[in-house]
């Protein structure tokens, strides 16, 4: 009975103490890393949800004025729920997401792209906690990833899919920069 209340309160206190350790701990903004660091569009939020947050210095933006809130001119909240989107995300969305440590996946395809979606798609682990994905209009490439002021625009090499090399450098930029904003929040689910 003794072993079995010591377990009890050993239990418990593993549960109620917080571990110091590197995989829970908010680490800051990435200042450094291999990509450079975007221009500061700042982090105000729209009070009204409906009035355009741009001009963004970033396409798509990785900082700047965004909407908050359960509802916004787009019928969906902001920031909005992880996860992949067939149909567009305004920037004033996106914004907010980042600003929470995730990472932006974004892709303009030409004609259907359905290779590289998928490749796309397959970067994102079953808990799309602090990922979200949508089709792009106007990207400079074919590919953008954000994370809160730090960006990797990439091409297909006109065949629609990514090279082993350009899947590298988008692990390589999610290890630098998830969870490296203002507002990360480790675990972060909505």
């Amino acid at each position: 009975m003794f072993g079995g209340l010591i377990f009890a309160i050993v239990f418990i206190a593993a549960l109620v103490i917080p571990r110091n350790t590197q995989s829970n701990t908010v680490q800051g903004i990435n200042r450094g890393g291999h990509i450079a660091l975007d221009i500061d569009d700042g982090r105000n939020h729209i009070a009204d949800n409906t009035t355009p947050g741009g001009p963004y210095s970033m396409t798509p933006a990785t900082s700047g004025p965004h909407w908050f809130g359960a509802t916004t001119a787009m019928n969906m909240p902001s920031p909005a729920r992880w996860g992949l989107y067939e149909s567009g995300i305004p920037d004033e969305i996106l914004v907010h997401n980042l600003e929470h440590g995730g990472i932006g996946i974004h892709y303009d395809c030409i004609a259907e792209c359905p290779e590289l979606v998928q490749q796309l798609s397959d970067i994102i682990p079953r808990n799309t906690s602090q990922y979200i994905m949508s089709p792009y209009p106007g990207l400079a490439g074919t590919v953008s990833i954000t994370a809160w002021r730090h960006h990797l625009d990439l091409g297909d090499g006109g065949d629609g899919i990514l090279s082993e090399s350009d899947l590298d450098e988008i692990q390589k930029f999610i290890d630098e920069y998830k969870d490296r904003a203002p507002e990360s929040i480790l675990g972060n689910s909505f």
